[in-house]
């Protein structure tokens, strides 16, 4: 029997980095593995915040977990945070937090179990399924906001 959405924890608070080469203006994107959730999507590198934690150390975290890149959190930028973003069975229900890192060239990320792939895109030609996190941030025009 499902548990009442009264007794369940909310969800938590999550960060993500979107990551920007700027020699050639494309985006790193990770392929979601069959491990997890929403297998076959395509997401910016983050997750979950822990309890305890800011969302900046919760990315640099997931950032050195996900894709192995250990960053100093003066190399990430604030770009926006999204609270309890959408309506209905859509909504996600949860404080959403965005980051800007800019690297010199196109990186190749060492991969965990969470990701299948990966892939740099421009921004015109984008792949076509996300998760509902890089959704979002796509909809409200985060990756419009960078300039080349």
């Amino acid at each position: 029997m499902a548990k009442e959405r009264s007794r369940q924890s909310p969800p938590r608070a999550g960060a993500w980095a979107i990551i920007y080469c700027a020699a050639t203006d494309k985006f790193l994107f990770g392929k979601r593995s069959a491990v997890v959730s929403n297998s076959g999507a395509w997401n910016f590198f983050g997750g979950r915040i822990d309890r305890g934690e800011g969302p900046c150390s919760a990315l640099r975290r997931e950032l050195a977990e996900e894709t192995g890149l250990r960053i100093k959190s003066k190399r990430l930028s604030k770009l926006s945070r999204i609270a309890k973003p959408g309506k209905g069975k859509r909504a996600c229900g949860r404080e959403l937090h965005y980051y800007l890192l800019t690297v010199d060239r196109e990186v190749v990320p060492r991969l965990n179990h969470e990701h299948s792939g990966f892939g740099w895109f421009k921004r015109n030609s984008l792949p076509a399924r996300f998760n509902r996190p890089t959704t979002l941030a796509i909809r409200r025009g985060l990756l419009k906001t960078i300039k080349l």
